[in-house]
């Protein structure tokens, strides 16, 4: 029992009251409790228990400070990982990106230097089609221009001749037809030359696009006038417009200047009335494209000189036109008015008037007999088919009259054939006439 009681103290065994023990001695088998009292059991209880608990205690302490250690070398592990990765990941970063700025600032300054380049070579060629598309639109309204006015000539050309061709005998007839044509032969190289320099890009034809366009629309405008153009190099205005009446005469003379230039000159309005006075012409219009200053209307007269815009030239001509026309006639009406009258009635009292009356009653009178004979004619007529008539209506009812009488009267549908009206009874006279 002594040896038990220094194992149990020095090495604190816990074992069970009921656990059974041999005695060392006689090996004899008994339970624990049967050797051991009460109090000595639970004094050792308490102290194995005080010396367990401390045990356990230091045991806790040192496995927890071991745990800790542990867990705080791995936090500072982990820690030295986060910085170095943190690092590596920051120098990545900024390298990523020097380079990423490297390679875009390179690309950038590329893209800039060759839009750069695409805009100006498309400037360039934007200034290029501009410039031939103004160029081809010129030439081809030129173009439009010389062939309309050679058409407006060649069919003024073709109305002269023909009217001189009625008023002129054969052989000169024939001469004017050859003149007309060594002059469309004429007309036609013209034109030809004219084309080819509208192709060449001619700056003379463009030049004169104001004057042949004018001289276009008064020759359209007004077929029956004369117009006639100033040859070049020769002192005076552009065109001449001999305003005629239906009958061909001469109403009166408008002399035409044009100016395409970009400001106006009071110079332009004293030359052409110096040109007025010189050709005797009744009116004289300028068409520029710049009006005069403070200006706003399309057309105005200034110091006895009308001038106008492009776009009013044909009202003006209209107007300028009817007031030479009426002016024509109001001279044609008070010229010799008593000599007409003296005329007037010697025509009346002479034989020719009186012959003149005398065919006009011939006429009617012949024409009066003419119907008589034609209403005396129609009356015989109409007596011959009336007989006609009675003959082949008395035929067709005898012939029903046979037909009912063998029949016995097994044909009623012929009772109204025999029933016919009386002839007087047909119809209306026409027109008075009774057949």
């Amino acid at each position: 029992m002594g040896n038990m009681k220094g194992v149990m103290i020095g090495r604190n065994v816990i074992v069970g009251a009921e656990e059974p023990v041999s005695c060392p001695n006689c090996r004899h088998s008994f339970a624990l409790e049967e050797g051991i009292s009460r109090q000595t059991i639970d004094r050792y209880a308490e102290d194995f228990e005080r010396t367990l608990a401390a045990e356990a205690r230091v045991r806790g302490e040192k496995e927890s400070a071991q745990q800790v250690a542990a867990l705080k070398a791995k936090v500072a592990e982990a820690e030295q990982a986060a910085r170095n990765a943190s690092a590596q990941m920051a120098k990545v970063r900024e390298d990523a990106g020097k380079a990423a700025r490297e390679s875009f600032e390179v690309e950038l300054k590329s893209l800039q230097e060759a839009n750069a380049a695409k805009d100006k070579a498309l400037a360039e060629a934007r200034g290029g089609e501009l410039g031939l598309r103004r160029q081809l639109r010129e030439a081809e309204d030129a173009r439009k221009g010389a062939e309309l006015t050679y058409q407006r000539k060649l069919d003024e050309e073709r109305r002269r001749i023909a009217g001189e061709e009625r008023a002129a005998a054969g052989a000169d007839a024939d001469r004017r037809v050859a003149q007309m044509k060594t002059q469309l032969e004429q007309a036609q190289r013209e034109a030809a030359d004219l084309k080819r320099k509208l192709e060449q890009g001619s700056q003379q034809v463009q030049g004169e696009a104001l004057e042949t366009g004018l001289e276009a629309m008064l020759r359209e405008a007004f077929p029956l006038d004369r117009i006639e153009e100033v040859p070049k190099g020769i002192a005076g205005a552009d065109l001449v417009h001999r305003v005629c009446s239906a009958s061909g005469q001469v109403c009166g003379t408008i002399l035409w200047e044009t100016k395409q230039t970009k400001g106006f000159s009071p110079a332009w309005l004293q030359k052409l009335k110096d040109d007025q006075r010189s050709m005797g012409a009744e009116l004289a219009v300028i068409v520029t494209a710049a009006m005069p200053k403070d200006c706003a209307e399309p057309f105005v007269r200034q110091n006895d000189v009308w001038v106008a815009c492009p776009a009013a030239a044909r009202s003006v001509a209209e107007a300028l036109r009817t007031t030479l026309i009426e002016m024509h006639k109001l001279r044609q009406a008070n010229a010799g008015r008593s000599e007409k009258m003296e005329v007037l009635y010697n025509y009346v009292c002479s034989p020719q008037f009186a012959q003149q009356m005398k065919a006009v009653v011939d006429g009617a009178v012949t024409m009066r007999r003419e119907l008589e004979e034609e209403k005396r004619a129609f009356m015989r007529l109409w007596q011959k088919r009336e007989k006609q008539i009675e003959r082949l209506a008395g035929g067709m009812l005898a012939i029903v009259g046979d037909l009912q009488g063998i029949g016995e009267g097994a044909l009623p549908q012929l009772d109204s054939i025999a029933a016919l009206p009386p002839l007087e009874n047909l119809g209306e006279p026409v027109n008075g006439w009774t057949p």
